[in-house]
C-alpha cells in the first residue's frame, strides 16, 4: 500500500470518527449560525409562514357573537437554498513540516498523527469565515456560472434587505455616514422608529466593527467611561447594552458585514438560514498519485421573516 492510500484511508478513517464534531462545527459553529434559527431538509424551497395577530381583540360586552374574522394573517415567505460545493487538493507531503511543529506532541508515540485533524481545522476555519460572509453578504447572480462563489449564489441579508426598501416594505431612515462624532445621536434616531413592543422587550442592534467602534468611541467621548461588554448567549458574540429601552437591547459587532455602514434593528429571531443535511459538509478523499482529492457538495440560503416597519428598522447607508 502506498503512503498516498495511508493518507486517504486516514482522512476518511477520522472524518467517520469525528462527524458529529465536524459537521457541527461547520454548519453550527459559523458565528451568525449561532444566532440566526436554522432550517434543516431544504432541497430547494421552504414556504415559512409567520402568524400575525391584529389589534382590537378585546370589544365592549354585548350578548351577541361578533368574531373577527380578519384577526389573523398569515404572512408567508420563502427560504431558497442553493447547491454548493467545495473541492481542493493537496500533497502531504508539504504540509509535514507545518503540522509535525505545530500539532505533535512531546516524545515519539506512533499514535501521535495529527495530519488529518491539522487540515480538517484549516479548512474548517476557512468555510466558517465564507458561511458568515456569505450569509450577510450574499447577492444573487443574475447569470448563475460555475465559478460563482458561495456568496453569489444566495442572497444574504444585506441584500434582503436592499430588496424589502425597493419593494416599499420598510423605508431606510437617513443617517448618513455613521461617524465617532455623531454615532450615538443617528442610532437614536433610528431607535425612534422601533416599535414600542420591541422597546420593551428588547431586540438586537447588528452593524459592522467600524460602526461599532464608531459607536463606542463617541459613547466614551460623551460620557467619559467605557461602555462595558455583555455576552450574547453561546454565539461567540460579544456587544454592549444599548443606552435606551428596558436594558434588554444588545448592540452586536459583525465581521461578516464587512465594511457595511449599514445598521440594523431587528430580533435575532428574525434571521433565518436554511440547509439540506448538515452532515453534507463531510469531505470525500481519494489518492490521486502524489495528491489527495477533496470534495464536498451541501445547500445553503438566508431569509429574514418580519421585513415590515417598527421590526426591521435600518439606516440609508449600504
Amino acid at each position: 500500500m502506498s503512503m498516498n492510500n495511508q493518507y486517504a484511508i486516514a482522512f476518511q478513517n477520522y472524518v467517520r470518527d469525528y462527524a458529529p464534531d465536524l459537521y457541527t462545527r461547520l454548519f453550527y459553529d459559523f458565528k451568525t449560525g449561532r444566532l440566526a434559527t436554522p432550517h434543516e431538509g431544504v432541497k430547494g424551497e421552504l414556504i415559512i409562514t409567520q402568524m400575525q395577530i391584529g389589534d382590537n381583540l378585546a370589544r365592549r360586552w354585548s350578548k351577541s357573537f361578533n368574531p373577527i374574522s380578519d384577526l389573523f394573517t398569515a404572512k408567508p415567505k420563502k427560504l431558497k437554498t442553493v447547491l454548493n460545493k467545495v473541492d481542493f487538493s493537496i500533497t502531504p507531503q508539504e504540509y509535514e513540516a507545518s503540522y509535525l511543529g505545530q500539532f505533535r506532541q512531546k516524545g515519539q508515540s506512533v499514535t501521535d498523527w495529527p495530519f488529518e485533524a491539522f487540515l480538517m481545522d484549516k479548512a474548517m476555519k476557512k468555510l466558517n469565515q465564507e458561511f458568515e460572509i456569505a450569509i450577510w453578504q450574499g447577492s444573487e447572480e443574475d447569470a448563475p456560472s460555475s465559478d460563482d462563489y458561495l456568496r453569489q449564489t444566495f442572497d444574504g441579508y444585506l441584500t434582503l434587505i436592499v430588496d424589502a426598501i425597493a419593494a416599499g416594505d420598510i423605508t431606510a431612515v437617513a443617517t448618513g455616514a455613521i461617524t465617532s462624532s455623531n454615532a450615538l445621536t443617528q442610532f437614536k434616531a433610528m431607535w425612534d422608529q422601533v416599535d414600542p413592543v420591541y422597546k420593551e422587550y428588547g431586540t438586537d442592534i447588528f452593524c459592522s466593527f467600524t460602526t461599532y467602534d464608531n459607536y463606542r468611541k463617541h459613547f466614551k467621548d460623551t460620557y467619559k467611561f467605557d461602555v462595558p461588554f455583555v455576552q450574547v448567549t453561546d454565539a461567540g458574540y460579544n456587544g454592549i447594552q444599548y443606552e435606551y429601552g428596558n436594558g434588554n437591547t444588545t448592540i452586536i459587532p459583525v465581521y461578516g458585514m464587512g465594511s457595511s455602514g449599514r445598521v440594523i434593528i431587528t430580533p435575532r429571531e428574525n434571521l433565518h438560514y436554511g440547509v439540506d443535511d448538515p452532515a453534507d459538509v463531510m469531505f470525500n478523499v481519494e489518492a490521486e498519485k502524489r495528491e489527495l482529492h477533496f470534495w464536498m457538495d451541501f445547500r445553503m440560503g438566508a431569509q429574514m421573516l418580519l421585513q415590515e416597519t417598527g421590526v426591521l428598522v435600518v439606516n440609508d447607508q449600504a
